[in-house]
């Protein structure tokens, strides 16, 4: 189950990532991570942008909006690989061109972010949830 889930993931793109109550990033079709923790977008030249940068003023003359930095640094790349750590239920999603996203599971009790694939009767679930066990349903 979860090589099915990872396999989906490949080839893909980021299509959207919004923020409501939690970050949302869709892959298209039912594929989707909805992450209540830290995460950040990591280009080859280092950190471009993370979580805790929205609405941070950083001396500019507006405050970064997270969402749509977010979708201009992974819209349009594909997914090459994604790992999940099955000790902590980290993720690390990786892109074309050296792109990736790091989600980064910070608790022992809450969980940290629900993978979705697919709708209907062949709907998967892969949640990280906390103390870093991933449960698959």
């Amino acid at each position: 189950m979860m090589d099915r889930f990872r396999q989906a993931f490949v080839g893909t793109e980021c299509t959207v990532v919004k923020r409501e109550h939690d970050w949302d990033f869709g892959f298209g079709d039912g594929l989707g991570l909805a992450v209540a923790v830290p995460w950040r977008v990591v280009v080859p030249e280092g950190i471009a942008h993370a979580e805790a940068d929205d609405r941070q003023l950083f001396g500019l003359k507006e405050p970064i909006n997270g969402e749509h930095r977010a979708n201009e640094l992974l819209r349009g790349h594909r997914v090459e690989q994604i790992e999940i750590d099955l000790l902590t239920a980290d993720i690390c999603i990786r892109f074309d061109d050296g792109l990736r996203l790091d989600v980064f599971n910070n608790s022992s009790g809450y969980e940290g972010w629900t993978g979705t694939l697919g709708t209907g009767t062949d709907h998967l679930m892969v949640i990280g949830q906390g103390g870093g066990q991933v449960s698959i349903g």
